[in-house]
């Protein structure tokens, strides 16, 4: 189903509520506070809001919302001209908007016409796959896709996809889908879908990435091609070399890395004896505006190895300075184990009383273990944790030891309770005549410093 032009513009203005720079200038004079309050406002009762209803309900409760409608057309006149060029060389895109409207590295990419249209599609047994385009840099490429076929709706998702550069090698790198599902889900529409490819260290983007994905069943391929004379020598590099400490625990700002499609901070961390570092609060970069760019996580926290952080990139705002700030740390102490029953499903010994074994599942060549982690607090709920290190070994009260068995990584999950965030990990470990109880050494758990963090690195 073709969306109508009113709906289109719907969704590219609803977008552009991330563009709040302009809006704040031009309205400076208004309390911050209200404004802010009249664009939640306006945003929440116009997602909820058909076209219709819009026009009609015009009540004094639609204030709020006429306000941001207001503000976020002024907007779009001012990156319009981007605008129109994408909606003409990639005919699909506004069924892209809502996937990206919370990224401001992309919308800041696109109102600098960063997009690369590709308008490449394949087609077997009723099925189509559409490449519409890509966003590119030398470490991270975005593409734009959308699929038909019979059974096929918005909400339908590809988790079956392979990716080779033009020699038809694997590419090495990290991947990453993002959808939004849809209340009023219809069959036989349009699916639009983002996959986001961040490239392995000093892994270089290819010139073809030849795509593959499974449609409801039917594979089909795409070639994109990678166009990169659009990035060539668009990458700022920073030597740092600052160190702080938090809690005890030294650290080491090596190198900002700036690209178009992201910012990346190289850290190292000194080994601590007493507390391993597990990750940072809050943690964003900040210009001499004020201006905030989050962070989108990275490698972990080894000791004495550098690790590399990616953040939502500033590199078209061009800023002066960049400040690394963070509201705390989350850390754990060393060397605490956590001692089980997996016979009579008891915890003998825990790092923390919230911690527990709750489920020991008997599976044909296995025992599953589930670890639930209970009561965290606001911080402690927000990042997974590695409780076993991966592949780790436990030992029985006999002595002999043990490995967990093999997984591509700890599988996890998370939901809120009144008394705070409360999540399960799950762990394989083999059948084996066991003498109780068995031993495992701890690796991370909830626990955490509000120690504010504030190094400028630019």
């Amino acid at each position: 189903m073709r969306m109508s032009k009113d709906l289109e513009t719907e969704k590219v203005v609803t977008a552009l509520q991330n563009d709040r720079e302009f809006t704040d200038r031009m309205l400076s004079q208004m309390q911050e506070e209200k404004l802010d309050a009249a664009i939640r406002a306006g945003m929440n009762r116009g997602r909820k809001r058909t076209a219709r209803a819009r026009r009609t309900m015009l009540s004094l409760r639609m204030t709020a919302a006429l306000l941001s409608v207001v503000l976020l057309l002024t907007a779009f006149v001012r990156v319009s001209p981007a605008f129109a060029a994408l909606l003409r060389d990639i005919p699909g895109f506004s069924g892209f908007v809502e996937l990206i409207e919370g990224d401001k590295t992309l919308w800041s990419a696109i109102n600098n016409e960063f997009v690369q249209p590709v308008n490449l599609s394949d087609s077997k047994n009723g099925y189509t796959l559409t490449v519409d385009g890509i966003m590119a840099d030398d470490q991270r490429v975005v593409i734009l896709f959308s699929g038909t076929g019979p059974g096929v709706s918005k909400n339908t998702e590809i988790k079956d996809y392979q990716f080779t550069d033009e020699n038809n090698k694997d590419i090495e790198a990290g991947i990453a889908s993002f959808s939004i599902p849809d209340d009023q889900d219809e069959p036989n529409t349009v699916m639009h879908d983002t996959l986001d490819i961040i490239m392995g260290e000093g892994i270089p983007v290819p010139q073809v990435i030849k795509f593959k994905a499974n449609l409801e069943g039917q594979w089909l391929s795409v070639d994109i091609p990678v166009d990169h004379s659009r990035f060539e020598g668009m990458k700022e590099t920073i030597a740092v070399n600052k160190s702080f400490e938090v809690s005890g625990i030294r650290f080491m700002v090596k190198e900002l890395v700036v690209t178009p499609l992201q910012a990346k901070v190289v850290m190292q961390t000194e080994r601590n004896d007493l507390k391993r570092a597990n990750n940072f609060i809050k943690l964003a970069l900040v210009d001499e505006e004020g201006r905030r760019w989050e962070t989108k996580g990275g490698s972990g926290m080894s000791d004495d190895e550098e690790r590399s952080i990616y953040f939502q990139s500033a590199y078209f705002e061009k800023p002066k300075q960049l400040t690394l700030v963070a509201d705390g740390l989350l850390l754990s102490d060393r060397n605490k184990q956590f001692v089980i029953n997996t016979t009579t499903g008891e915890t003998l010994t825990t790092p923390d009383a919230r911690i527990t074994l709750t489920n020991v599942e008997q599976r044909q060549n296995s025992l599953g273990l589930t670890v639930k982690l209970a009561r965290l607090s606001e911080h402690e709920g927000q990042y997974g944790y590695w409780f076993f290190d991966h592949g780790a070994s436990f030992k029985d009260a006999s002595g002999k030891v043990y490995k967990l068995l093999d997984r591509s990584g700890t599988q996890s999950s998370w939901h809120q309770t009144e008394k705070g965030t409360e999540m399960e990990i799950y762990y394989d470990i083999p059948k084996a005549d066991y003498v109780q109880p068995l031993t495992f050494e701890v690796y991370q758990y909830p626990g955490y410093t509000m120690e504010p963090v504030q190094i400028r690195i630019k």
